[in-house]
């Protein structure tokens, strides 16, 4: 063929693939060798029984769905160009505060509106880790009633934390909540 060899090199590749598959046709594989031993039923390690997870007070359940209840009258459905927000207890962690967070994509003004029910205060903060200083908005928060503020707020990443500090009836078996909703208000200035 070329003068370069090249029929030559076509049979030597031949052989050499002849010879490779001839030598593995002899091996024995893990599958091919029959039924494996049977398995046996009991565990080689004893595992400890676990513990149920505790349960929740009924009690402290029905104050929380009521108060849930009350406090979505008091924030009143969801406003226009709602971005994010939620809501959950207040009175049952350590910080004893909600949070929520959520991306903003377009730079302007946004409109927070928070409430809380079960505790006589919090506080709310809002901030920003892309701007500087963090922290855009503190309010005191009286419950039973919605608070709104206007911020500006740029493309990253906001939270909201509502916060109970402990002035009046707190904890767990208050079923307190809290709610925050961010929604866009417009371009910035």
């Amino acid at each position: 063929m070329s003068a370069t060899g090249g029929m030559h090199r076509t049979r030597g590749t031949a052989v050499l693939l002849a010879v490779a598959a001839a030598g593995l046709s002899g091996c024995e594989y893990a599958d091919d060798v029959g039924a494996l031993p049977a398995v046996s039923s009991t565990p080689s390690r004893s595992y400890a029984a676990r513990a149920p997870l505790p349960t929740r007070d009924p009690q402290i359940v029905a104050a929380e769905t009521r108060n849930l209840l009350e406090l979505g009258a008091v924030l009143d459905g969801s406003p226009e160009d709602f971005l994010f927000g939620g809501s959950g207890g207040i009175g049952g962690t350590s910080s004893a505060g909600f949070s929520t967070s959520g991306p903003v994509r377009q730079a302007g003004q946004y409109k927070v509106t928070a409430a809380c029910v079960g505790v006589p205060d919090a506080h709310l903060s809002v901030t920003q880790g892309a701007r500087e200083g963090g922290t855009l908005l503190e309010l005191s928060v009286e419950c039973g009633s919605a608070v709104e503020a206007v911020v500006d707020l740029v493309p990253g990443s906001v939270s909201a934390h509502l916060i109970h500090y402990g002035s009046g009836v707190s904890g767990p078996g208050t079923g307190a909540v809290a709610g925050i909703r961010i929604s866009f208000g417009g371009p910035g200035q």
